[in-house]
């Protein structure tokens, strides 16, 4: 991203106080820019568009907001360390250390509080009136953003539409009122006519957009009315609603109003190679300082790397039941890599590969995760130990530092294709259009022809089932998505499925058991490695916690903010 527009946003941010969902009721203006001094220009909305991204990129910065993802049954964490957050949220237990949850509700009611200040004052700027509207816009669903990804976490909101002081005391809205709230601020953003491709510094780069875009706010309200469909509102006639719009993207797409389109290879999605493409709708742009780390730089490079190698964090590992179950394919091999590099930086191994009975690294002790790896955001190091921009080679060393400008994909176009698939199928619309989409999707992730074919035979449910799936392998271990593998099992009540798999006896082989080829280790001695046919996850981490329904599924309000609001109760 070009350095301009992040030095706006860190002059901008002094605008708005980093602040959680109750300081806002009792801010003391004093010594600040107050909003009737401002917006009375050009450049001062800019700025204060500018401000409410620096809040958008905080929100994301680091793995902590995301927790709550690893209940989906995608992700797990490593065991140890310092992920006991994310252990309590993989076994729906009530965490201990709540800075999962903190972070949050920080960071998103930030967003908001940053937003309202657009949405109240920004009309009175003297300025074209495409110019309020690209700001209000911008305004209006970042918003809506925020109340969506909270709801989802938390349930019932104190709703903040205008940042005014209450003491404290704003009571909850309903989870039906939040969602209402929702589809109200992305009809509005959709009233604001957005462009469709924006031009210029600051709102596109590397030829696309930065600025959310019309199709971007289109697929979005898809991605709404599906969760209003399912679970807990259960309004199962907004899944035709939710087909309409993602259609409207789709056909976009197809007559050449929007540039969007599906990567042809499957390495490249998420490359730092091509940290820009047109599959992206919406994605999330770092100017990560080498080295040091603010909240405008994503420090997530090393989330997916394992602790046992090259010092990752192992925030986000993969589940070995959905590794064992994700479809073969190019795919496959560009969302987990297909062997672990040991720290001799030379030689590879499978990660179910054992000596002496051991999770195998060699002289250097084991690999204490015995589990496959993501790699949306691993980058490989050239001989200097500097970032390489291409696609990951698991063959190669990675990079091991903290920060850099790779960019966060939000909604990509194969999500569209599936929301599309899955809601026609359910409603029971455009059936014929929906196997279409989902059969894009397939070409490209798929070697086996057959499974895109079968898809000509799918109707009705079935393709709705078989488009829920996909769009779970599509967003596979990318805990940032605006719908991730947990938000969909949730959306359908299936976290409880989740929650039996990791509390019960997991005895099932999840690797095919024998011997395996001869490999040689990073002395120059053969070996031949085995996998033993016992495997059990909960042998690891027993749960301990009982199922308890929407109490399981919702997290706690973080404690700091019930202390100082008593609605926050549940």
């Amino acid at each position: 991203m070009k350095n301009k527009i992040l030095l706006g946003c860190l002059v901008a941010a002094a605008l708005l106080p980093a602040t959680s969902c109750s300081d806002f009721l009792t801010e003391d203006p004093k010594g600040k820019l107050v909003p009737d001094e401002f917006y009375s220009n050009q450049k001062e909305l800019n700025m204060g568009v500018y401000a409410l991204y620096a809040k958008v990129q905080a929100f994301q910065c680091n793995s902590n907001p995301m927790i709550v993802q690893c209940q989906g049954d995608d992700v797990t964490s490593t065991t140890g360390s310092n992920k006991g957050a994310y252990l309590s949220a993989d076994a729906f237990e009530v965490p201990s250390d709540t800075k999962g949850l903190d972070d949050n509700w920080r960071r998103l009611y930030t967003i908001i509080e940053a937003a309202n200040m657009i949405i109240d004052n920004a009309p009175g700027a003297s300025t074209t009136q495409e110019e309020i509207n690209i700001a209000m816009g911008q305004a209006y669903y970042w918003r809506a953003f925020s109340y969506f990804n909270l709801v989802r976490i938390f349930g019932p909101l104190p709703i903040n539409l205008h940042n005014i002081p209450d003491n404290n005391q704003t009571t909850l809205t309903s989870v039906e009122g939040v969602y209402g709230q929702i589809v109200a601020d992305l009809t509005a953003a959709e009233n604001c006519n957005l462009p469709a491709k924006y031009t210029g510094d600051n709102r596109s780069i590397e030829g696309q957009n930065l600025y959310v875009s019309q199709q971007t706010v289109k697929a979005t309200m898809a991605a709404v009315y599906m969760a209003m469909a399912g679970y807990p509102l259960n309004k199962t006639e907004y899944y035709g609603m939710a087909a309409d719009k993602a259609k409207e993207v789709v056909d976009g797409v197809n007559n050449g109003t929007y540039d969007q389109s599906l990567l042809t290879d499957w390495n490249n999605v998420y490359s730092y190679g091509m940290n820009h493409h047109n599959e992206t709708l919406l994605g999330i742009d770092y100017n990560a300082t080498l080295g040091g780390w603010t909240d405008g730089d994503s420090q997530l490079s090393s989330c997916h790397q394992f602790v046992s190698i090259d010092g990752g964090w192992g925030d986000f590992l993969p589940e070995r039941r959905f590794w064992k179950n994700y479809p073969d394919g190019p795919r496959k091999d560009a969302i987990f890599a297909k062997q672990i590099l040991l720290t001799d930086h030379v030689n590879t191994v499978d990660w179910w590969a054992t000596r002496d009975g051991q999770p195998y690294n060699g002289t250097n002790g084991v690999i204490t995760e015995y589990r496959p790896m993501y790699v949306a955001f691993t980058v490989n190091a050239d001989a200097g130990g500097s970032p390489i921009a291409e696609p990951y080679d698991y063959t190669k060393p990675h990079w091991t530092g903290m920060c850099i400008n790779k960019r966060h994909q939000i909604i990509r176009y194969s999500e569209v294709l599936c929301w599309f698939a899955e809601a026609a199928g359910r409603s029971g619309k455009y059936e014929s259009d929906a196997r279409t989409a989902l059969k894009q999707v397939r070409q490209r992730a798929y070697a086996d022809i057959t499974k895109v074919n079968e898809v000509d035979g799918l109707s009705g449910e079935a393709l709705a089932e078989a488009a829920y799936m996909e769009h779970g392998y599509e967003v596979a271990g990318n805990v940032f998505a605006l719908v991730t593998r947990r938000a969909d099992q949730f959306r359908m009540n299936r976290l409880e499925e989740a929650y039996n798999y990791r509390a019960g006896a997991q005895d099932e082989i999840l690797v095919p058991a024998g011997t395996l080829t001869s490999s040689v280790d990073e002395n120059g001695n053969k070996f031949t490695y085995t996998l033993t046919e016992d495997l059990k996850l909960s042998e690891e981490m027993p749960i301990t916690a009982g199922w308890n329904g929407e109490s399981s599924m919702y997290q706690i309000y973080p404690p700091k903010e019930s202390e100082k609001n008593p609605n926050l109760r549940r």
